[in-house]
């Protein structure tokens, strides 16, 4: 589908690091792009200026050339239609992960996000995608708008450390922001459980299933709605991957001054 105005910057964003960031690359203040960004939504501009196209193209095809600089880097498809600037994060040991991080996507409208997911199922390299959104931990936990960090360990203290798959338990995720901020820890990064996207899946049934997770558990309660996307690739994925040359070491520096 064609790509408007504020897709564009949506998906720039994503390279960009901030809004801040991508008013410079655009030439605009931070404010006029963060109007921008919420084009048709409250607190948004009304539409994107006519004028501005010229300016947000150019933001664009620099945008496209770091993210295809990346994704070679990290030897994964590029997707020229709707490129999402992704990384590999590396492990403790300093090797490359099976998987792949999207941060900032929370300006992709619906639409685009779906044709995003769906050209990563297409590439056969990835077997699952979760979405993260910053979540009011007193509505997402159905506590009392009064309850207090007491009351809310109180209600909540039988989920220990970890779950049974070993990850930390939202509680503890709360009392760690919360002795190093007291009253930060009721806003909480939450991820839908892994949605299927192997190459045998369907798409309708995988764009289906996370959208109704993002929906039902996350929709009601998010600060900032769907602001990451984890990709898990196939294992070996990235080693079974021809090496790119070693050239551009530098690829982000010049868009996240």
């Amino acid at each position: 589908m064609p790509l408007s105005s504020q897709d564009k910057l949506a998906l720039a964003l994503t390279s960009a690091g901030s809004m801040r960031n991508l008013a410079k690359l655009v030439g605009v203040s931070h404010q006029k792009i963060g109007r921008w960004l919420r084009e048709g939504e409250p607190n948004g501009a009304k539409k994107i200026p006519a004028e501005a196209t010229a300016a947000i193209n150019v933001a664009f095809a620099f945008h496209k050339d770091v993210t295809k600089q990346q994704a070679k880097l990290d030897r994964f498809p590029y997707n020229p239609q709707a490129p999402v600037f992704v990384e590999r994060p590396t492990l403790r040991n300093g090797k490359p992960g099976e998987r792949l991080v999207a941060n900032n996507t929370q300006y992709i409208k619906p639409e685009l996000r779906d044709q995003v997911f769906e050209d990563l199922q297409k590439t056969k390299q990835i077997q699952g995608i979760s979405v993260r959104s910053q979540i009011n931990l007193k509505s997402y936990l159905k506590a009392k708008p009064t309850d207090n960090a007491n009351a809310l360990r109180r209600k909540f203290k039988y989920q220990g450390e970890k779950d049974n798959q070993g990850r930390t338990t939202l509680m503890a995720s709360f009392d760690r922001r919360e002795a190093q901020s007291p009253g930060s820890g009721f806003v909480a990064p939450i991820y839908t459980r892994m949605s299927d996207f192997t190459p045998r899946a369907k798409p309708n049934d995988s764009l289906r299933d996370v959208n109704s997770k993002l929906q039902e558990k996350h929709s009601p309660h998010a600060t900032v709605f769907a602001d990451q996307f984890l990709i898990q690739t196939l294992p070996g994925q990235y080693e079974n991957q021809a090496k790119p040359k070693r050239q551009s070491a530098k690829r982000t520096k010049l868009i996240r001054r």
